[in-house]
């Protein structure tokens, strides 16, 4: 069907295929490129990136192995091999592709990239950190970048310096890594912080924060640094975490004001209170793993001695609403102004339910209850195998089997709840 010079059509077929979902006619394309490109390891190396791309990892990973077989040392079949498995949760069983994919393009900043975040989800921090500063060189990662006048920072003593800590990417990695403002000033150093809109609010809670900026400031500093790169520079190990605890508070008038409006909103007084959340921002690359749909939730709602509270911002904020005649369950989403409401909510509610994003970060940098829903595909920051989080203590993980079942999750937090609130 495919001869030499068909390649690039059958790719494109591939990919169509894969979009609509048909999927016997995708395996025969897939069977009949295989065929066609036998002795071809760039072609496999292709199609394995179309199946990966397609969100296709398990074809992916058979494709990549058998280029393999023709090539074993072509990186970015490696590499492709890696991402299918790792995609899926099985980040041990990737960490060989992923490493050689690293060892074959020691310069690639996007092999070195995801295997550092293969290290790091497996706890090895030492050589994980140390390779994590290969984001900075991903192309794509150039209009992220901040270049201050002033010296960057690589470990030297701080005590007495004025230091510029440079928050970055999302809204969650901010409020993961504010801690080290705290870890700075227990140093000696006087900690400015630069970070986004949304977070501003938050770092000024800081007591080891002076000034909070959201544009970049004219200095003087004796050094800046990227939050992430903090932990390559103190030797970051699982040991050290979660390095500081709470770290976050809010006000006690705010508090005050959303405990007596959440008392006003709750059905009985008896009742447990939990927040809720079951979307993350549509904008991440990987939303589509990490969210959920509202209905995935109603099994837990069905408890009749929890009053639920949507924490849900963003386009999906009212979805909560329409649950309102059948369960116990309130939208607080609209009347959110910023973080520091949230943070109030969570301090008049008993536990938070969340799937990975930032309201998780919150709960846990406050030392709340807080239980996280995390894909098969989950990130460097929550390890892997494990029900608790060293970065949060009060955090308990509830992880997916298989990518995409959140049903079997949803059932595991089902089981938890009824002990926790022992009926």
């Amino acid at each position: 069907m495919f001869d030499q010079q068909g390649l690039q059509d059958g790719l494109d077929l591939v990919a169509i295929l894969a979009k609509t979902n048909q999927i016997r006619a995708l395996e025969h394309v897939v069977t009949e490129l295989s065929s066609a490109f036998a002795d071809n390891a760039g072609a496999f190396r292709a199609l394995a990136f179309v199946l990966n791309t397609n969100d296709r990892f398990a074809e992916a990973f058979g494709i990549a192995t058998r280029g393999l077989t023709v090539d074993p040392t072509h990186p970015l079949l490696h590499h492709n091999a890696a991402r299918a498995l790792s995609i899926r949760g099985r980040t041990v069983e990737g960490r060989p592709y992923s490493a050689e994919a690293a060892r074959l393009l020691p310069d690639n900043p996007q092999l070195q990239f995801h295997f550092a975040g293969v290290q790091l989800a497996l706890g090895e921090y030492a050589e994980g950190w140390k390779r994590y500063k290969w984001f900075y060189e991903i192309p794509s990662n150039e209009i992220l970048r901040v270049r201050p006048a002033f010296p960057e920072w690589n470990g030297e003593s701080v005590a007495g310096c004025e230091f510029l800590l440079v928050g970055e990417q999302g809204c969650g990695d901010q409020i993961q890594f504010l801690r080290f403002a705290d870890w700075l000033h227990k140093q000696g150093a006087t900690v400015d912080v630069l970070v986004s809109e949304p977070v501003a609010v938050l770092a000024a809670g800081l007591k080891s924060v002076r000034t909070v900026f959201t544009a970049m400031p004219a200095g003087p500093y004796s050094y800046w640094c990227y939050m992430f790169r903090m932990p390559e520079h103190v030797n970051l190990d699982l040991q050290m975490l979660p390095v500081v605890m709470p770290y976050l508070s809010a006000s006690g008038e705010r508090r005050e004001l959303w405990k007596t409006h959440i008392d006003a909103m709750s059905s009985a007084a008896k009742k447990k209170r939990i927040g809720f959340v079951w979307a993350g921002s549509p904008i991440h690359p990987l939303d589509r793993f990490r969210s959920m749909q509202l209905d995935a939730l109603r099994p837990l709602f069905a408890f009749t001695d929890i009053t639920w509270f949507s924490l849900q911002k963003g386009g999906r904020e009212r979805d909560a609403e329409s649950l309102s005649g059948e369960f116990d369950v309130q939208t607080l989403g609209p009347e959110i102004a910023d973080f520091t409401d949230t943070l109030a909510i969570l301090h008049a509610l008993d536990l938070l339910i969340t799937v990975d994003t930032s309201v998780a970060h919150l709960a846990g940098a406050a030392e709340l209850p807080v239980w996280t829903l995390v894909p098969a595909n989950t990130e460097w920051r929550w390890l892997t195998g494990r029900t608790d989080s060293p970065w949060y203590p009060s955090m308990r993980i509830f992880r997916q089997r298989e990518l995409g079942d959140w049903e079997s999750v949803i059932e595991d937090v089902k089981c938890a709840l009824l002990d926790w609130s022992g009926t």
